[in-house]
């Protein structure tokens, strides 16, 4: 007996004939034809502002390293955006489904740059912690606005490649930033005499290339929400009928982040403390592991097509889960780095289709809220775990935190199965996927 047809399906794609008898890149190169100009625009925008967020990624801690915080001090700097980010979060998506999102990314993009300066300014522990909060809350607005933009300008004819394209447009930017920036850092300190000021003369390149993110932002032609998204709301009502979808979404995302927050932010200082490496080599490591995941972000619509969201993504991070193995155990510089590099590949493949399957499910006036949560699971429990992180590579080491991330991973990976299996079917045609909200709720 065939499945009835599910509402929300994305299987049908009317140009996916063009793959047919002819080389696959033909059918992917169809699919980013059809990004629509906002679309495109906001690509931009991205990778601007993306640079300037790699570039802190990299050189902040290690900045905070050079003026003398330990492990734990920076622990609690990088949780601070995440407070700011997820205390944001939801007010930010209740807004961003009641007015045009270009002034909301104008002042996103002004502000975020404005406390980034601060941070990079300040030595103080109490400042640190401030700043990173408002730098948080102001990219909150930014990371919301993204899944509810795609879905205004896009069809779900290209949309899990505009996800996935999104994705791999900020992993661009990560390579270009983490290879400029610490070779950068390098030459200046060795020039001045003055690691620190390397560092920080660096950080504010990386924020004023953010600014030039005002430009594409500024040629948007935003359109006002719909009736049907502007009708978002969190009454006792909504949340009868749809919390158990809400707890699904908060909970999956919010366990990954969970182990990712334990590691991520350290790899850096994994690299400096455990084989003693300069900042242009760490940042040579980190462009190939972006380039790494750049290729996982675009390889993941063609493994969506024969898989569908829901097992691509689980596939992937369980395969992940092995390589964090190896750099929790090796001293050997090579092993690690290519361990470092499959792992980054396979994990992050599936953070652009969970957001995609998010949307897919989710009504069309709770996208910004679901948006919000998803942002919300990822940082809630980044803003905890990162402040535990510090704490136990301060006093017991790389090896045990590692080693609990891969038992948080392999959770959230058969929670994330579980919960959303059943949310995604064949089409009947069996060239696509369809997706029930109901089903998912």
């Amino acid at each position: 007996m065939k499945n009835p047809r599910l509402p929300g399906s994305i299987g049908e794609d009317p140009i996916s004939g063009l793959g047919r008898g002819k080389n696959g890149v033909v059918d992917y190169l169809a699919h980013l034809g059809l990004f629509s100009r906002n679309a495109r625009l906001y690509l931009f925008g991205s990778f601007l502002m993306g640079i300037n967020f790699q570039v802190f990624l990299l050189l902040l801690n290690l900045l905070l390293k050079e003026i003398g915080l330990v492990e734990g001090d920076i622990g609690l700097v990088a949780s601070s955006r995440a407070v700011g980010m997820s205390v944001m979060a939801i007010p930010a998506g209740i807004l961003l489904s009641r007015v045009r999102l270009k002034p909301v990314l104008l002042a996103s993009c002004i502000l975020f740059a404005l406390f980034s300066y601060f941070i990079a300014s300040s030595r103080q522990l109490y400042l640190l912690l401030g700043f990173s909060v408002l730098s948080g809350m102001a990219f909150s607005f930014y990371r919301v606005a993204a899944g509810p933009f795609y879905m205004r300008n896009s069809t779900p004819t290209e949309r899990t490649y505009l996800f996935s394209f999104s994705f791999g447009t900020n992993l661009l930017a990560g390579m270009i930033g983490a290879a400029g920036a610490g070779r950068l850092a390098t030459v200046i300190g060795e020039r001045t005499g003055d690691l620190i000021y390397g560092y920080q003369l660096t950080l504010y390149i990386g924020i004023g290339i953010s600014l030039l993110a005002l430009i594409p932002f500024l040629l948007i032609r935003s359109a006002p929400p719909s009736k049907e998204e502007n009708r978002i709301s969190l009454t006792r009502a909504q949340f009868r009928k749809r919390g158990g979808f809400y707890a699904k979404v908060f909970g999956t995302n919010f366990m990954i982040g969970l182990g990712a927050g334990l590691i991520i932010p350290f790899l850096n200082l994994y690299f400096r403390d455990r084989f003693n490496l300069a900042p242009d080599t760490i940042g040579l490591y980190y462009s190939v592991v972006h380039f790494s995941m750049l290729a996982g972000s675009l390889t993941g619509p063609l493994l969506v097509k024969r898989f569908g969201l829901v097992r691509t993504v689980v596939i992937t991070q369980i395969m992940s889960i092995p390589f964090m193995a190896v750099l929790s155990y090796t001293y050997w510089l090579p092993l690690a780095f290519g361990a470092f590099v499959l792992r980054g590949g396979l994990m992050n493949l599936g953070i652009p289709l969970v957001t995609n399957l998010g949307m897919e499910l989710a009504e069309e006036k709770e996208r910004g809220l679901v948006g919000a949560l998803l942002m919300v699971g990822w940082t809630s429990s980044w803003m905890l775990s990162t402040a535990v992180g510090g704490h136990l590579i301060e006093h017991y080491g790389y090896t045990l935190t590692m080693n609990i991330t891969i038992v948080v991973y392999l959770l959230s990976s058969v929670m994330f199965f579980v919960l959303f299996r059943r949310a995604e079917t064949r089409s009947e045609t069996g060239r696509g996927w369809q997706y029930a909200k109901e089903v998912a709720a």
